[in-house]
């Protein structure tokens, strides 16, 4: 298991200096993270290193994870897909699905044993009906909140105006007339995990070659979930463009969250449209996925995110921390990451995107110069030591109330 010193190479003295005083400051605090899931998307991934790495600084910090039913993550994610803007119903049943299932979590969860508590996104938002608030609670929402569906947000209004303050990952998901401060807070990568340590070209080769990819073409690669915001179906039509004018290979790699339920469907339809295509791979649950998603990301001439929707998709700084460009679409938190014709591309469509790759791989100085630049983004704004010290004033500042972070304003606060 690594070390928080083993992570210091990689910010500067200054940085180190803060996050050693800070963590003295809050050495032993009780801290909780709750979220619903332990593996299968960006809120784990980065709860996994996070969670280590504070209590190795000293703090007290613990993770619990929601329970529920099939019903009710059904529930959730139509909750989960309002806040991203599709219109969606909420009636009494599922309204009191959410609340009973909160609410039963609440009984088993001591909360009320710790100093403070960061909630993550909207399954565990309604636990803090069910406590009598004597400690501050911090609601962490990484999804894209720009034009959320109002009656959605309305109901949900409700919970998280009882929060101390609400952290997004962007400017433009601000809420509002929200009765609560809400502070920007971009997620990161950890540089030292499976996904994104430096690998041998005969451990990559031989990962893939288990997985059934070769290196007979060159690759374009998309790694998410299957989920329909990720819109795999509009990266196979990206690629049959592309396949039209380049002789290439597309490798879908993802997972299928279990508080996803619509995910199966996604991928149902997505094996029925690649069905005929050999150049297409799609793999699922693959044994060894990190390092399977570190050898891809690798080796990939471009790896695409053709989100329709995205709060911030790590996968991009994943690539772009291996000096591979990403062509990402210009939604949610895609543009903070990518700098449009420097470190990949920005694209608002099909025919876009599929010129994007074209330029890339069609251009190895280019691509070369791009996924340098691409790296150094990441190492200056996406690394998980600049997470930490984020997340150890946003503490020092409700615990010591330490002020002088001018907490609520720009980031870094």
């Amino acid at each position: 298991m690594n070390s928080i010193q083993d992570y210091f190479r990689f910010c500067n003295k200054k940085t180190k200096s803060e996050i050693l005083k800070l963590a003295d400051q809050l050495e032993d605090e009780h801290i909780v993270m709750i979220n619903s899931t332990p593996s299968g998307g960006g809120v784990a991934e980065i709860l996994n290193s996070l969670v280590l790495l504070l209590n190795d600084l000293g703090l007290d910090v613990g993770w619990r994870i929601l329970k529920g039913s099939d019903d009710f993550f059904q529930v959730t994610k139509e909750f989960h897909n309002g806040l991203q803007g599709e219109k969606v119903s909420i009636n009494r049943r599922k309204k009191g699905l959410y609340e009973n299932t909160n609410c039963i979590n609440a009984r088993s969860t001591h909360i009320e044993r710790h100093d403070l508590v960061v909630v993550h996104d909207p399954q565990p938002l309604a636990l803090i009906e069910y406590y009598k608030k004597r400690i501050p609670w911090i609601l962490r929402l990484h999804i894209d909140l720009s034009n959320p569906d109002q009656k959605v947000l309305e109901y949900l209004k409700s919970y998280i105006e009882q929060y101390d303050s609400v952290i997004i990952s962007h400017k433009k998901y601000k809420l509002k007339n929200l009765a609560v401060q809400q502070l920007i807070m971009p997620p990161s990568i950890d540089p030292l995990n499976m996904k994104n340590r430096p690998m041998s070209n005969d451990s990559m080769i031989g990962i893939l070659k288990k997985h059934g990819i070769t290196l007979h073409k060159p690759i374009i690669a998309q790694i998410s979930r299957f989920d329909k915001w990720k819109d795999p179906i509009g990266v196979i039509k990206v690629f049959e463009k592309i396949q039209k004018e380049y002789d290439c290979q597309l490798v879908l790699l993802g997972n299928l969250s279990i508080d996803d339920p619509e995910a199966p469907e996604i991928l149902r339809k997505v094996r029925q449209r690649a069905r005929n295509n050999k150049d297409i791979t799609i793999l699922l649950n693959v044994e060894d996925n990190d390092r399977m998603v570190n050898a891809l990301q690798s080796v990939s001439e471009v790896v695409l995110q053709k989100s329709l929707k995205e709060g911030f998709a790590l996968t991009v700084s994943e690539a772009m921390w291996k000096g591979t460009p990403v062509v990402g679409s210009r939604v949610g938190g895609i543009p903070l990451q990518i700098k449009d014709g420097q470190t990949g591309f920005l694209v608002n469509n099909i025919s876009q995107a599929s010129q994007a790759c074209l330029k890339i791989i069609t251009n190895k100085k280019r691509r070369n110069r791009m996924g340098r630049a691409a790296k150094k983004r990441v190492r200056n704004n996406f690394l998980i030591t600049r997470h930490i010290l984020d997340y150890l004033r946003l503490f020092d500042f409700y615990l010591n109330q330490n002020h002088q972070y001018n907490i609520g304003q720009k980031y870094p606060y």
